[in-house]
């Protein structure tokens, strides 16, 4: 768990240092493109990390834990990993609000490697714990779904739970 919180970390920090130390001029349509990522990847984690909260624990507790529970419901009906591809979100417009060309031309490397971390790491994880549902929900659910659709549906799920 603990590296889990580090990985991200560091992916954040380094998508903020590339944009530190490569300073061309900014573009206006970038920016505005990274705002709408940003909001994106904020929306997807929120609703993601909500619905987890509510369906994936067994004992519901206060204190954040990985859940117990496999969760398809909601925005998980849609794409595996909302929460992972929010941060990835979150990542490639803090780069493209930066306007710096290097900043994401280094993003994208960072994306290639966060997804392949959640696709190497985190699908063998899901296996491990689930077992044969989870096998039988990788062939049902993309990892990833860049789609409003899926965030509405996520939002109307947690609207009827809540």
């Amino acid at each position: 768990m603990k590296f889990r919180f580090l990985y991200w970390i560091g992916l954040l920090v380094a998508v903020l240092l590339a944009d530190i130390f490569f300073p061309p001029p900014k573009v206006f349509l970038l920016s505005i493109l990274g705002i709408l990522f940003i909001i994106y990847g904020v929306v997807l984690n929120y609703i993601a990390g909500k619905t987890l909260k509510l369906l994936g624990h067994k004992v519901k507790t206060k204190e954040f834990s990985p859940p117990d529970k496999m969760v398809k419901a909601g925005i998980y009906s849609c794409m595996r990993h909302p929460g992972q591809f929010g941060n990835l979100m979150i990542l490639s417009g803090v780069a493209m609000v930066s306007g710096k060309v290097w900043s994401v031309v280094f993003v994208g490397w960072v994306l290639a490697f966060g997804l392949w971390f959640i696709l190497s790491v985190e699908e063998p994880e899901g296996v491990e714990k689930f077992g044969f549902d989870y096998c039988k929900y990788k062939i049902e659910v993309p990892p990833f779904n860049f789609s409003i659709k899926c965030l509405v549906e996520g939002y109307r799920f947690l609207k009827q739970i809540s």
